[in-house]
Formats: structure tokens, C-alpha cells, sequence
């Protein structure tokens, strides 16, 4: 987006402080702000605001506390007059990656607001207990060859994170997994890809095809995750 001429803006929510048995929270949030710059640095991202909510308590917040950060998100909305905003799915294994997407859905509506709306996962583990549906209008299967090594490269800048866990090779291996379930390999001739979906459409269709053409090579699959309806049961509906 950014070698396309995409105005980015990173926006943290929370801070990291619990990620760690071993470091104290004060000494993670350094830590986990100073491997973000160095991320924000590989990418050239040149515009970001941290919020600093405790680790692990976004979707603990009530009364003012919710109030106030709530206000703090429809300030960075609004100051940037963003066309396009990228989220975590509600149905993200991380909570916090939930609370994200609650936040952020709910101050849009509250703001009145039609913007397009992207979101991607992060955590996708098996949930043999709670399911929060997420059904997206269209669904993207985009490819990302090209941008695999720098995806690893700026995973692997966060070392407090990688050395506790081998994200890098969770990434690697899912988005293969992705490809191949999916068939990339023929749809856009890629061996890695993500899976984003899209909302807002209807009221975004400029910002839409050019989020589109940014993003090639990318197919709609959306037929394939959300299934067509059946030829018998249509003809009976007519």
C-alpha cells in the first residue's frame, strides 16, 4: 500500500506488557516499543499513536475508562479521515484482537461513519467452544510472494515475542496452508497467500477497486467461504 502511494497510520492499542514470564511489565513495554519502531522503520511506516491500554485488558474496560478510550479512537478516525481501515476480526483468538475489532466497530457506528473496513486474523486456532461469526461481504485472497521475506523480517524484529514462540514459522507455514487450500497457485499464482475480508463495499465502491488493484495479484473467493445458494432451494423460493 505504501509503494502505491497509501497514506498509513499504525495504531497500538495496547502495550505488551504481559507477554513475558520473565521481564517486568515497566522493562516489556520498552522493549515492545522499541522492536514496533524497528518494524515501523523496515516497513516505512511513518505515522503511528499508541494508546496504552494494559496488555490483556481491552475487553475488560467499562464506564469511563471505556469512555475515554473509546473518544481517543473517534479522535485518530477523525483526524485522519481514513478511507480505508484494516482490523482484527472478531473472530481472532486473542482477545484483545476481539476487543480491537468491538472498539473500532463501535466507534464507527457511534461516529455514523461508512468508511471500508478490512480485516484480517492474526490467531486462528481451533474453537471447539465459542464462535463469533465474522461473515465479511467479499473475501480476498491476495498474494504475497513478493512480500513474504519482509513479513518474516519485520516478525523476527520482535524478538521478545520470538523467542518465546516461533511466529515466523507459524506465518510461514499458514500462509501456505492458505495457498493450498485455496488453490492459489492457479487463481494467482502464488504460493503464500492471506485471506482478508472486506466490508462496507456498498458504500466504498471507488475505494474498493483501487484497494483491489493495490492488492494484486488477488481473486474474490468469497463464494467459496460463504457457498452459493442451492439451485433446488432457489427455484422453490421463486
Amino acid at each position: 500500500m505504501l509503494q502505491r502511494g497509501w497514506e498509513v497510520t499504525y495504531v497500538y492499542v495496547t502495550d505488551g506488557r504481559h507477554g513475558s514470564d520473565d521481564i517486568p511489565p515497566e522493562e516489556l513495554v520498552e522493549i515492545r516499543r522499541e522492536e514496533a519502531r524497528k518494524e515501523r522503520t523496515l516497513l516505512g511506516i511513518q505515522d503511528s499513536i499508541e494508546l496504552g491500554v494494559e496488555d490483556g485488558s481491552a475487553g475488560r474496560l467499562r464506564g469511563p475508562e471505556l469512555e475515554a478510550l473509546k473518544q481517543r479512537v473517534a479522535s485518530v478516525v477523525v483526524a485522519t479521515k481514513a478511507h480505508l481501515i484494516v482490523m482484527p476480526s472478531r473472530s481472532d483468538m486473542h482477545p484483545d484482537h476481539r476487543a480491537t475489532h468491538d472498539l473500532v466497530a463501535g466507534v464507527i457506528q457511534d461516529l455514523r461513519l461508512t468508511p471500508l473496513m478490512l480485516k484480517y486474523f492474526v490467531w486462528l486456532l481451533p474453537d471447539f467452544y465459542r464462535k463469533l461469526p465474522d461473515v465479511a461481504q467479499r473475501v480476498l485472497m491476495v498474494g504475497i510472494d513478493r512480500e513474504m521475506a519482509g513479513k518474516l523480517a519485520a516478525i523476527r524484529l520482535h524478538q521478545s515475542q520470538v523467542s518465546r514462540g516461533c511466529f515466523d514459522a507459524m506465518a510461514e507455514s499458514l500462509n501456505a496452508y492458505l495457498a493450498c487450500a485455496f488453490r492459489a497457485t492457479a487463481d494467482v499464482g502464488a504460493r503464500v497467500v492471506e485471506i482478508v475480508g472486506l466490508n462496507g463495499v456498498e458504500h466504498n465502491h471507488r475505494e474498493t477497486q483501487a484497494l483491489i488493484k493495490t492488492l494484486k495479484p488477488c481473486a474474490d473467493i468469497t463464494g467459496v467461504l460463504h457457498g452459493r445458494a442451492s439451485e433446488r432451494i432457489g427455484a422453490q423460493l421463486q
